[in-house]
Order: C-alpha cells, then structure tokens, then sequence
C-alpha cells in the first residue's frame, strides 16, 4: 500500500545508526570485512513499505543487512528481534531506540503482539526485517521458513524484498565464534510480489525457493572458496540445533519441502506465462512496426502520386502552350498569306484580260459600239 510522507522517517533514529553503525565499523575497520551486494534490476523505491526477509546464519548478519539496504537502497528497516535482547543493558536500550519490535518466542500471544507491531509499521510506510527461519542455522543449511513474514506482506498488502547472503557466518556463528580477519559477504536482493491467489505457504516457498537458488549462485561466484573450512556449508562439526530449529524442523520440514516443491512449479509456470507474454509483446511491437512502415510506405506513395501529378499537369500546361504558341503562329501565316493574295489578286486578273488599267474604255464609248455594231 502507498506510505505516508508525513509518517514515514526519511533518516533512522541515532541509536539505530549507533546501533548498527558500531557493529560495521567494528568488522570492517578493525577485522577487514568487505560487503559486496547485488543490486536487484530495479532498485525498490525508498518511500515503498517491505517485508525485508534473510537467511540467519550469524548474531550479527542482521546488522550488516541493514546497513546494505540503508547505504544501497536508502531503506532503513526494523528488525523483528527476540525479546531477550531487551534485557541486555546498553544493547536492550539501544534496540528499543532504533525501532527493534520484540518477539517472544515462547509466547503465543507475544508473537502475536509482535505481529501486530509490524503489521502497524508497515501500514505507517515503514520496511521490516525478518528472519522466517526464527533462529541461526546449526548446519549451514537453510531451516524450514516460518509462515509468519508472508503474512505479514500479503495482510499489508506489501512486497517481499529477499535479502540472501553468504560469508557472514565466519563470525559470531555457531562455526565462527570470533570474526576471521579479512572476511567477504556476499548479497543478492530480489523483490517477489505477491500472485492475488496467493497464500501465506504459496508465498513462503516462493521465498525459500528463492533463498536456495541465490545461495548456489553465491557460494559458486564466493571469491574466497575455501571448501575444506568449518564455516563452509554443510558445516564439517554443526552445532546443536536450538530450541526453536529442532520446533521448526519438526512442524515445518515437510510441509516446507512440499510448499518449495510447489512453488518452484508455480514459478516454472509463471516464467512461461511470461515469455508467451514477451513473445506476445514482441510480436505486437512487430505489427505496431509493420503498420507504421505501411502508413509511411503509403504516405510516400501518395506524395509521389501527387509530385507525379503536379508534374504531368506541369507538362500538360507546357505542351498545350506551346501548342497554342504555335497554333497562333500559324494563323498569323495563315492571316499574312491572305492578306498577301487578297493584295495581288486584282493586278494578277488584269494581268490575265490583256488589259491595262489606262486602257479601258468608258462606259459609254462601250454603248456606241454597241449600237453600231447593230
């Protein structure tokens, strides 16, 4: 749904920025950590509300995830944290400032207050961050998801913002206690919509069909390799799983194998509906071209009718003035000529009586021959 401006903080608080600022500079300061991230072929607008989702596999992934979609993306989120973190003097007081909505895990009812504190934040036009897994992988591997941050999208009617990594688990992890110097992190961010027919398991194994793949594709492009090292998934010595992964291992590991199944049929299915889709575009954007070649190929055809035209009327008048021009030239011949022989005719018909002009006689000399004649 569309934020509000006015409700929506533009910059996070300062115990946020102290909060997380503290715990990067730390690891790339003092231990030479480098983050490098993926940025998603379209970069999320940062007045747009998300449920920002990640894969746990360290205490301190969360920090560096949030400063990459703040630094990236000028989103500023806040995390869902367990309620125990409140309670630790200093860093309670510093998570309560920076926005952190705490989560009580063995509460029903606390989640659910939890619930509904994201939900508000959402709605206000602020990004939360979860992690649907609940608790830090034991084994490198991703744990059944949790159905609880799809709710959260598809009640607030909001996008899912996917932020996978891989490298954070080589400090404070169950493999890495302490962080190793020199460290990379990788990121890749992908922005899932959710489908109208779309529920919150559909939209969770979307999430984790998604996780998976760009886990692959970022162990396989990991610029420091090194498959033989604790820290490398499958960990060689896992650590025992919590409380909450054997929970999540127990009710969601089917259904969650099942829902991924689906879910990378629907995706199958969707990305075929979209190259039809694109060929269907394309095919469209090919006769748009057609007819407009057409349209131009017939505007050429009917300027040249009318420049032929132009030049045959052209022609036409040329010839028919020249046609008068002589028609006109000839009467004038026609005109002397006459008057010529209308001006010599007399003198050629005295010419052939054998008489001159001086030698008629008169009239009455002619009637006295006459009488004698008689």
């Amino acid at each position: 749904m569309p934020s509000d401006p006015r409700r929506v903080r533009r910059r996070p608080p300062w115990a946020w920025r102290v909060l997380v600022g503290s715990v990067v500079w730390f690891l790339r300061r003092l231990r030479g950590w480098r983050i490098h991230a993926q940025r998603p072929a379209v970069l999320p607008p940062p007045d747009r509300p998300y449920v920002g989702v990640f894969n746990h596999t360290a205490a301190i992934d969360g920090f560096l995830l949030a400063d990459v979609l703040w630094r990236g993306l000028r989103h500023w989120v806040q995390p869902l944290v367990k309620a125990e973190v409140f309670d630790i003097p200093v860093l309670g007081w510093l998570a309560r400032g920076a926005g952190a909505i705490p989560v009580h895990r063995s509460e029903g009812e606390g989640r659910e207050h939890a619930y509904r504190d994201a939900i508000a934040q959402l709605r206000a036009g602020g990004t939360v961050l979860v992690a649907p897994e609940g608790t830090v992988t034991h084994d490198g591997n991703l744990l059944p998801l949790r159905h609880g941050a799809a709710r959260l999208a598809l009640e607030a009617g909001v996008e899912v913002l996917v932020v996978t990594h891989f490298g954070a688990q080589r400090g404070f992890s169950p493999v890495a206690r302490f962080p190793e110097r020199g460290a990379v992190v990788t990121v890749a961010l992908d922005v899932l919509t959710p489908e109208p027919d779309e529920d919150a398991t559909a939209l969770t194994g979307r999430i984790a069909a998604t996780m998976l793949d760009r886990t692959i594709e970022l162990q396989a492009a990991y610029p420091d390799r090194q498959l033989d090292a604790p820290w490398w998934p499958p960990y060689s010595t896992p650590a025992s799983p919590t409380a909450v992964a054997r929970e999540n291992l127990e009710h969601y590991q089917e259904s969650m194998s099942q829902a991924i199944a689906a879910a990378r049929e629907r995706m199958a299915q969707l990305a075929a509906d979209h190259a039809v889709e694109r060929r269907v575009a394309e095919a469209r954007e090919r006769a748009q071209l057609a007819a407009a070649e057409l349209a131009a190929a017939r505007e050429r055809a009917q300027l040249a009718a009318a420049e032929l035209a132009d030049r045959a009327r052209e022609r036409a008048e040329h010839l028919a003035s020249d046609a008068l021009e002589r028609v006109e030239g000839l009467s004038e011949q026609a005109r002397d000529r006459a008057t010529d022989l209308q001006e010599r005719l007399p003198s050629r018909g005295q010419e052939a009586g054998g008489l001159a002009p001086e030698d008629e006689l008169p009239v009455a000399d002619v009637r006295e021959v006459g009488r004698a004649d008689d």
